[in-house]
């Protein structure tokens, strides 16, 4: 094996998809936590989740047909573009259009789960929670239970809802006596990293390792995210194929310049169309969800799909 090769191999061991899934949903879970906290009104609620998470999912979903018809390119085999299952992607019932889904599928899955942890924390404090959690985590290993909702979407992660709302009623205690060793100590799961850093970002932002989160691009990118996150196949596409014709046509480059150059120019593509899908549809969209309760914090939280 070349020493090329095992670069690529322990590049590719360090893509960790899942475990961003899982500090997404924590985030997600810590965001709408704030957001039920402020003013536990489950239909307010509901209509907001709709609008918030809908029309970006189903433009992501027309811009790939569009594609599919007016070129032929098809970025999943098994992809379905009759007009059924057009709709039944669109309504994140399938997600074999646009496979990235899976996440928000699970996660409109999940908000009965995080509506009924926020109330229990509300009523009874963190202990049901943490129960839940447990056994949520349990099931996590569990095949039948992953794939209840299909073989498309896995809900081993939801375990990371009640983390995340309970990093919202009870984050700040924790976080303002974590010690360096406790926070390396957290850092030995998936989940507890998540939670870790999510609440040093809330409760602890003061700190100057965070200040890059204030620096323009990063909230233009936070802004994006969510049209980011559900456009990013084609990103993926995109650097996958430069990636290739880099190593064919350039063999001596380092696989790390390689691969950085097949990032920026993913990035660079798909930014403009990320940005107008947030312009043009999540914007507009948002505005008419219901108005939110005043806002009670200094950093704003700007994650997929949860603003």
């Amino acid at each position: 094996m070349t020493a090329r090769t095992t670069r690529l191999i322990l590049i590719k061991a360090l893509s960790n998809g899942y475990g961003a899934v899982v500090a997404f949903f924590v985030i997600s879970g810590f965001v709408l936590a704030r957001s039920l906290d402020k003013n536990f009104a489950v239909a307010r609620f509901l209509r907001a989740r709709i609008f918030r998470l809908f029309p970006a999912a189903i433009t992501t979903v027309l811009i790939f047909t569009a594609v599919f018809y007016t070129s032929g390119f098809n970025l999943y085999h098994d992809a379905s573009y009759g007009p059924l299952n057009i709709l039944a992607n669109m309504l994140m019932l399938r997600i074999n259009i646009d496979a990235v889904m899976w996440s928000m599928k699970a996660e409109v899955a999940a908000t009965p789960l995080i509506i009924l942890c926020a109330w229990l924390c509300r009523q009874y404090g963190a202990r049901p929670v943490i129960a839940i959690a447990v056994v949520l985590f349990g099931l996590s290993f569990v095949g039948q239970y992953s794939h209840a909702i299909g073989d498309d979407t896995n809900l081993a992660p939801i375990y990371a809802f009640p983390v995340g709302v309970l990093l919202h009623f009870r984050g700040r205690a924790l976080c303002e006596r974590l010690s360096p060793p406790a926070v390396g100590l957290g850092a030995l799961t998936q989940c507890a990293t998540a939670a870790v850093l999510v609440g040093l970002v809330a409760y602890r932002g003061e700190a100057a390792l965070f200040t890059v989160l204030d620096h323009a691009i990063v909230r233009f990118y936070g802004k994006i995210s969510y049209s980011f996150y559900l456009l990013h196949p084609l990103a993926l596409w995109s650097a996958n194929w430069v990636t290739l014709e880099l190593l064919k046509q350039f063999d001596s480059l380092p696989v790390s310049l390689i691969l950085l150059t097949a990032f920026a120019f993913s990035v660079a593509a798909i930014t403009p169309l990320a940005y107008a899908s947030w312009r043009f549809v999540e914007w507009p969209a948002m505005n008419r969800r219901p108005s939110p309760a005043k806002p009670q914090y200094d950093r704003p939280v700007a994650v997929s799909g949860d603003v």
